[in-house]
């Protein structure tokens, strides 16, 4: 079963219409109507990573994130964690053209700054809310930290641009990261690559380069699908230290988690 929706998506990917916006049972129809209900009406995210059953239920097909996750679920040493989730259009947005829409979800995704304060439920804290990002801002040069810049801000969405990021993490600390954008009328998708190695007490945990991050918007007839997946290479999803195992496929879930909710609160507003 696995293996078939694997070939139906990779053929939508490339044959999907692309006319007026579709329903979100029509981009997710591998979800079943149970967790759709779960996304849609109560607001729940769905999870699963490529070291259990697959991702490829949790991209809207004909999407620029199914292409991600189709190569990803093909990819040999490295780990992909996926979910999705959704959220109805807010009722400022009732009047607004789709052109609109799509100016004001690009400002949002390359707002780095408002990305600050995105939080997570930490199991070790008693499953409480913990901040993940302490620090999040846009950076004009790579190679420093505190070359810190104002988020851009668009009138019109181009089909792709690239910002340079610093954040700070509650888990690997500050680091600089390359965000690349690519944007359809109907789609954007955000990919995050580290440039800095990411580390845990000194112990290098993901190398330069070895994450690919991604989080899309994807907006339908009803509201917004937002995906994420995160990929790393190179590396075993755990990394055990004398007195402590690093679960970083479990850091990188409740990362795109903490980004999605972020996200979405961000709209919301």
């Amino acid at each position: 079963m696995k293996k078939l929706i694997f070939v139906l998506l990779a053929i939508a990917v490339m044959v999907f219409p692309l006319a007026a916006l579709n329903s979100v049972s029509s981009l997710l129809p591998y979800l079943g109507d149970a967790n759709l209900k779960l996304m849609t009406d109560e607001g729940m995210s769905l999870s699963n990573s490529t070291l259990v059953d697959g991702i490829m239920h949790l991209v809207p097909i004909g999407s620029k994130i199914a292409q991600r996750a189709i190569e990803a679920s093909g990819e040999d040493n490295s780990f992909t964690v996926a979910l999705t989730g959704f959220t109805a259009y807010p009722e400022s947005w009732s009047s607004l053209s789709q052109e609109e829409r799509m100016v004001k979800l690009l400002n949002m995704m390359t707002a780095v700054s408002k990305q600050e304060g995105a939080m997570y439920i930490s199991r070790t804290a008693g499953n409480k809310p913990k901040v993940l990002l302490e620090k999040s801002y846009c950076i004009s040069d790579l190679s420093k930290s505190n070359s810190k810049i104002d988020d851009p801000v668009y009138d019109s969405v181009p089909e792709s641009l690239t910002l340079y990021a610093y954040q700070k993490d509650n888990r690997f600390g500050g680091n600089t990261f390359v965000v690349e954008y690519t944007c359809t009328d109907r789609e954007i998708l955000m990919k995050i690559t580290n440039h800095t190695a990411m580390k845990f007490m000194g112990i290098t945990c993901v190398p330069e380069g070895k994450l690919s991050m991604y989080i899309d918007a994807f907006c339908t007839e009803e509201g917004i699908v937002i995906s994420g997946l995160a990929t790393v290479y190179d590396r075993k999803p755990t990394v055990n230290l004398v007195f402590y195992t690093v679960d970083i496929a479990e850091s990188f879930k409740r990362r795109i988690m903490g980004l999605k909710d972020k996200f979405i609160e961000n709209i919301m507003e």
